[in-house]
């Protein structure tokens, strides 16, 4: 039995009605987006859409537009998706956060469906996108614990190659493919994918994850003296979804929670070590960077320093 595809094109659409009709696409193909922009008359794009064993291939050709995948679509979005996207042809510009990348002809790229995003094509753009469910990922890659963190795979030598020229390959011919080998042509997509992926490396244009851990980072020590600073709101104000949050933290060995008590504690130190806040009580010290109980500061500043406030205080006293 053959795969069946289904197909869209601009062209059989009012020019007027372009815009909506594009958005819808995206949103069927890619989750949902929206497109702020209207598009001009003479728009056009082409999609064909394929079943590929609990995932599917969208092959799409599109003239320049901009696109965006807002918090508020990512907050509401009840299943991760990872796209693995091969530029066959065209340039397109991709901004998350505060890093962005341009990929032209030949390009890999991955991104992941948990992270608010921005899209512009340059110009002309055909390009070849397997969408993954990370459920389906984690399942047949069990040794990959947490989603990829997004970016360019090396795709002109080496096993990134192979991946580009897989997923081309895949898109010529899913259509012919049985639908009984599926699942054996999808576990070998998955594990080329997987050995593409251990390979990464971080791209100083698309280092997505360090930009956005410097931007959460940043945005923590500006608020690290108010007691409400929660992970929620942390997501919230940086329009990232609380797991992908704790992603973030979790790669360099820490919880949000721990690195923002690090932090105040840090500060909380500094501050018993200088002249300038000899005057103010430890516990005013303690409420100042975010405690909102003296006795809970005064634990865990033992068990990080080995001493106590008071004891910080007093050696800083006698030496000086």
């Amino acid at each position: 039995m053959r795969n069946q595809s289904k197909e869209w094109s601009s062209s059989d659409v009012a020019p007027g009605d372009r815009t909506d009709a594009w958005q819808s696409v995206l949103s069927t193909n890619y989750r949902e987006w929206q497109v702020p922009h209207r598009l001009p008359a003479t728009f056009y794009a082409h999609v064909k859409h394929h079943d590929f064993a609990g995932a599917s291939i969208v092959e799409t050709v599109c003239d320049p537009c901009t696109g965006e995948r807002t918090w508020g679509q990512v907050r509401h979005d009840d299943e991760l998706y990872v796209g693995v996207q091969l530029t066959t042809e065209g340039r397109e510009r991709f901004k998350i956060g505060g890093a962005g990348v341009e990929v032209a002809a030949g390009d890999v790229v991955v991104w992941t469906t948990d992270r608010a995003v921005e899209f512009e094509v340059l110009e002309r753009l055909h390009k070849v996108t397997l969408m993954i469910p990370w459920s389906v990922m984690r399942e047949r890659l069990p040794e990959r614990k947490q989603p990829p963190a997004g970016g360019k795979i090396e795709s002109r030598t080496g096993v990134g190659s192979l991946l580009a020229v897989h997923l081309l390959a895949l898109s010529n011919e899913i259509a012919a493919l049985d639908e009984r080998v599926q699942g054996s042509v999808s576990r070998s997509t998955l594990e080329l994918l997987g050995i593409a992926l251990s390979g990464q490396q971080p791209s100083a244009l698309f280092d997505v994850s360090a930009a956005m851990l410097r931007r959460v980072q940043d945005y923590i020590l500006q608020h690290l003296h108010e007691d409400d600073l929660s992970p929620t709101r942390i997501a919230e104000a940086n329009r990232i979804s609380l797991r992908y949050l704790h992603m973030l933290f979790h790669r360099g060995d820490m919880t949000v929670s721990g690195w923002i008590l690090d932090r105040r504690l840090h500060a909380c130190k500094e501050a018993l070590t200088d002249p300038a806040y000899n005057r103010q009580q430890i516990s005013e010290i303690a409420f100042r960077w975010g405690f909102n109980s003296t006795s809970h500061f005064c634990r865990a500043f033992k068990e990080k320093y080995g001493s106590s406030p008071g004891d910080v205080r007093r050696i800083t006293e006698f030496r000086s």
